[in-house]
Order: C-alpha cells, then sequence, then structure tokens
C-alpha cells in the first residue's frame, strides 16, 4: 500500500516528495480527561457541546476524533469510565458526522483504577481505542473551577498524579481491543515503550497496519519526549514496519511538533486537549480553529487532506461506519 512506507529509507522520501504523500489524517481531540473550561472557557464539556465540537471540526476537515467522556455528577471537572457516558458521545457525535472515525479513550483519569475500569469505554462501540503504551506522569497545576462551574472549588495539583500500565495490562488492552475489532491507537511516549509494542506483534495481539501516536511536550517536565527534531525523528525510525503514525505536540509545542509530521510524512492530532493555546497568549476559539490551521499548512506543503473515507481505508478500519 502506497502510504505504508519506511520513512527511514531517504530515497524513498524522495520518491513521495516527488509523486506526492499520502493523504494527510487529521485527528482532533477535543476535550481530554484533566483540564477543563476553567483554563479555556471554549474547551467542550458536555455531551452537547462535545457533539457540537465535534461536526465542527468535521466540517474544517478531520476525518478522526478522540473522545474524554466528562462526569455529569462531578460538573464535568472529571473524567468517565461509564460507558453510559460515552455511548451519549458516540450517539451525538455520528447523528451529526455520519463518517467520522469514533475513538474512546482508555486512558482516563489517574490513580488507582483497574485496567478493566479504563476498558468499559469499548463497551460504548468504538471503532478506534487508545492504548497507552507505558505509565503516564502528570505534572502541573489546574485552576480552581470558579462559578458557574462546578466540580472543583480548589486549585488541583497535578505532581505525582499517574496513569499507570503493565505489560500484562498493555496485553490485556490489545487483545480485547482485537477481539472486539476496535482499532489500537498505540501512544508511545518514549522510545523505551515500543519494547512492549514488539511484544503485542510478536504474539500477534494487534494487525497491521499498526497505528502510533507519537507524544512529544516540552522539556520542561510535560509528557512525552522533548519536541527537538532529533527526538521526532528518532522516534519515528524506532516504528515497526507496516505502521502509520501521528504526531502529537502538547502544550505549546502543538504547531511544531504537527508541522514536523506533515513533511515527514506522517499524520496530525490537534485539539484542546493537547493545547488550548492557539499560540503564546492567545486561546483557542474551537476545535475547528486547530483543524483550520493544519488543513492551510497541509495545502501549502503539497499534502492532501483525508477525508474519513479514505482515512478508514488507509488505517484498515471498516468502511461502513459505527452505528449507536
Amino acid at each position: 500500500m502506497d502510504h505504508i512506507w519506511d520513512h527511514r529509507d531517504i530515497y524513498e522520501y524522495d520518491r513521495k516528495l516527488k509523486d506526492g504523500m499520502p493523504p494527510l489524517i487529521i485527528s482532533v481531540a477535543i476535550t481530554g480527561g484533566a483540564a477543563g473550561k476553567e483554563v479555556n472557557p471554549n474547551l467542550p464539556e458536555t455531551p452537547e457541546e462535545q457533539a457540537k465540537s465535534v461536526l465542527e471540526a468535521y466540517q474544517a476537515g478531520a476525518s478522526a476524533v478522540h473522545i474524554h467522556a466528562r462526569d455529569p455528577l462531578k460538573g464535568y471537572a472529571y473524567s468517565s469510565v461509564n460507558p453510559a457516558h460515552y455511548l451519549e458521545i458516540n450517539r451525538r457525535v455520528r447523528a451529526l458526522c455520519p463518517d467520522i472515525i469514533i475513538n474512546n479513550t482508555t486512558g482516563a483519569g489517574a490513580g488507582n483504577l483497574t485496567a478493566e475500569e479504563r476498558m468499559r469505554s469499548l463497551d460504548a462501540g468504538p471503532e478506534v481505542a487508545s492504548l497507552n503504551c507505558g505509565p503516564i506522569i502528570l505534572k502541573g497545576t489546574l485552576p480552581r473551577r470558579k462559578a458557574p462551574l462546578t466540580g472543583r472549588d480548589e486549585p488541583m495539583n497535578l505532581d505525582g498524579f499517574i496513569i499507570p500500565v503493565t505489560v500484562s495490562e498493555i496485553e490485556l488492552f490489545a487483545k480485547t481491543m482485537t477481539e472486539r475489532n476496535v482499532k489500537p491507537e498505540m501512544e508511545v511516549y518514549n522510545p523505551q515503550q515500543f519494547n512492549f509494542v514488539n511484544i503485542l506483534i510478536e504474539q500477534k495481539m494487534i494487525r497491521p497496519p499498526y497505528w502510533f501516536s507519537l507524544i512529544f511536550s516540552n522539556a520542561s517536565g510535560g509528557i512525552g519526549v522533548s519536541s527537538h527534531p532529533r527526538n521526532i525523528v528518532n522516534m519515528i525510525d524506532a516504528l515497526p514496519k507496516e505502521s502509520i503514525f501521528q504526531c502529537i505536540g502538547v502544550g505549546p509545542t502543538q504547531l511544531f511538533v504537527n508541522t514536523m509530521s506533515i513533511i515527514s510524512g506522517g499524520h496530525v492530532r490537534v485539539g484542546m486537549e493537547d493545547s488550548v493555546l492557539y499560540g503564546r497568549g492567545k486561546l483557542l476559539e474551537s476545535n475547528a480553529q486547530a483543524v483550520e490551521r493544519i488543513v492551510r499548512l497541509a495545502k501549502e506543503l503539497g499534502r492532501e487532506v483525508a477525508t474519513p473515507a479514505v482515512a478508514r481505508k488507509m488505517l484498515g478500519i471498516s468502511e461502513t461506519p459505527s452505528q449507536y
């Protein structure tokens, strides 16, 4: 398949520049599981807000959405693992966006949630689901939620918050997703985690093409490795054969990382889960605004934007969209 190739091969890269890179898959992570309206009032929290935000991003050019449901009993300030909350969002999104690829997180929350609790979002029938390929250590402080927001009256210190995962749990996630015909989106935060991915491949727990998210941030303690170009290239070079990847830049690195991914032949994820800013000191007005910028950039760099139908073929996902 022309969209799957060895990104380390400089001659193949030259051919792609000459003949055209594969269409660009744009994913949008609309909400996330931590920050909320207390950091950007435009961030969608409720199911209605999330569905509306997805529609806007879909119309702007996004072919996939990554969803974190929020807990209404906690004022939408915290993540939910209740499949009913995911199902409501999935239904609303599908009603508005007939063919967008729906991706539910399995990385909700932090602390002592079991793997089985994290996988409850799979009961909502996503087409894709995130699979953390190693533990995530969080850092920073969220401000308190001022009225009319509810759910958290005090600042929330994220230092020491960990989203844990063991090798056996990674295997359980992969096996369960494959059995349910859910495409794993393997989130890799550092090169060492490819060791765990290779175990999944060797044991045939996942099927090609392998779909990766490579996570980058700043060097001051964010999740993922530093966004230095050398690190981005090294992570891409470590990909297994038959892989497709998107790069995710967390915080102020988002646009830089997205650009590196586009010119490297990869794909991108944008949205308020990863950064609530459009630029230095400027809040995103909507998730669609982030998508629109990538569409403009892709056009300038000669990358066609993939439709949901094209993205489905590239990722090996059913051409028939899920129904709820």
